[in-house]
């Protein structure tokens, strides 16, 4: 009884091992976000796109992503709204979602940029800064749920764009228990990703 005890406490301290291991690579390559602001203002939010409802209605996860870029917009600490976004979980563009719901939360239509085709967060912000680019903008808070900063933020640098990070709100009618499963689901896809050689 004593040798099993010991072997289960052996195997218990070897996996906790290989977890630290891989919490520390992780951090590592994937550092904390970048959240502190260096100036007042940014030329643009570029919001990171998330799927629509299939009636065409924004999803709640993507009304609080766009609830805080107009935030931001009418605290004047962005110029524009860059919603990032193409047609990933059914047929609504993303984009156009959320350009719908920023019109009715009071920005003009000429403060609204649109790039429609994104799938993906490093799309989202490789396409975005390709805008930017194309727009003359110079830099960017990148607005996004808590639980997909880092991973936002890791594109955002290698795209090479000059940002700041800014979490929306989680959205209150999903729970706390969904919130954390997108955490690990994220942070697990971005390990995974690495160790495949897409990053």
């Amino acid at each position: 009884m004593k040798k099993i005890k010991e072997w289960i406490l052996g195997i218990c301290g070897a996996l906790l091992g290989v977890l630290g291991i891989n919490l520390v690579i992780f951090q590592i390559l994937f550092p904390a976000p970048k959240k502190r602001w260096e100036q007042d203002t940014c030329d643009c939010a570029l919001v990171c796109g998330f799927h629509a409802m299939e009636d065409g209605t924004p999803s709640p996860v993507m009304k609080k992503r766009v609830e805080k870029a107009v935030e931001l917009w009418k605290e004047r600490k962005v110029r524009y709204l860059l919603l990032s976004g193409g047609a990933v979980a059914n047929s609504r563009v993303e984009a156009e979602v959320m350009k719908k719901y920023a019109l009715e939360l009071g920005v003009p239509e000429q403060y609204l940029i649109l790039e429609k085709r994104a799938d993906c967060t490093y799309r989202n912000l490789k396409y975005g800064a390709a805008t930017m680019k194309n727009c003359g903008f110079a830099d960017c808070a990148v607005v996004t749920s808590g639980w997909h900063l880092r991973k936002a933020d890791h594109y955002a640098r290698k795209a090479g764009l000059r940002y700041v990070m800014v979490r929306a709100d989680e959205p209150v009618e999903e729970g706390v228990l969904t919130t954390l499963r997108r955490y690990g689901e994220t942070a697990v896809t971005m390990y995974r990703n690495f160790w495949k050689g897409y990053y």
